[in-house]
């Protein structure tokens, strides 16, 4: 079963699967190099006895995340968008995390939610931060994420994936935000974050996420 990162019922708890990587984060924040709002790092090669060499090449984020992705495959503002996400669940910054999402999808769970379960998106979210936090130990900071291509057919399990959200909001969904949006993507990520205790883990591995492209943003759904 695909691991989709989306809110279908009302907490969506997450878990991380595969092996719980740790290493002490002791990297100097002078060392980070300054990028500009909405940009990403030059390309970095770690070297070969760096720690971390067999990650791969990377990009800073704006805010220090060390980002791994193929730019041929996926736009840098769609990279940024998904930091952004995690982010506003490490800040606990519900208002940045609604901006995250398409908006149809706010107007449609949150009445989906309020009506099966007498509370809102908000509250989601905080369950979302909350299974995150009892992973962490308590509050945590992304330091990276990767994004990768999976060798799948992207159509059918985009569809897939609405099929849940028809259900869900009991109308044909996908359709409605096909007819709306300019293309669509589909990529696995993982990402690592600082706990509690200043330990680099791996907060989440092999999840599925979807995102819709509208006048060059990027939106999600859960």
């Amino acid at each position: 079963m695909k691991k989709f990162l989306a809110s279908i019922l009302c907490c969506c708890m997450l878990t991380a699967c595969g092996d719980n990587n740790k290493d002490s984060v002791s990297e100097n924040i002078s060392e980070i190099p300054s990028v500009a709002d909405g940009e990403v790092g030059e390309i970095i090669t770690p070297d070969e006895k760096d720690k971390d060499y067999n990650l791969g090449e990377y990009r800073y984020s704006p805010d220090g995340t060390k980002l791994y992705f193929n730019d041929d495959e996926y736009p840098k503002e769609l990279i940024l968008t998904l930091e952004k996400y995690f982010r506003s669940l490490a800040e606990n910054d519900f208002e940045k995390f609604k901006s995250c999402l398409y908006l149809a999808y706010i107007d449609e769970m949150t009445d989906f939610l309020e009506k099966n379960y007498k509370y809102g998106l908000e509250t989601s979210f905080e369950n979302q931060r909350k299974s995150l936090t009892e992973k962490t130990g308590g509050d945590f900071k992304i330091t990276r994420l990767r994004a990768e291509k999976t060798a799948e057919n992207t159509d059918e399990i985009i569809q897939e994936f609405f099929t849940s959200l028809d259900e869900t909001f009991e109308k044909d969904f996908y359709t409605e935000v096909k007819n709306d949006v300019d293309n669509f993507y589909h990529m696995t990520f993982y990402v690592m974050a600082e706990n509690s205790e200043n330990t680099e883990i791996l907060l989440l591995s092999e999840y599925e996420i979807v995102f819709a492209e509208k006048d060059g943003i990027y939106y999600t759904f859960g």
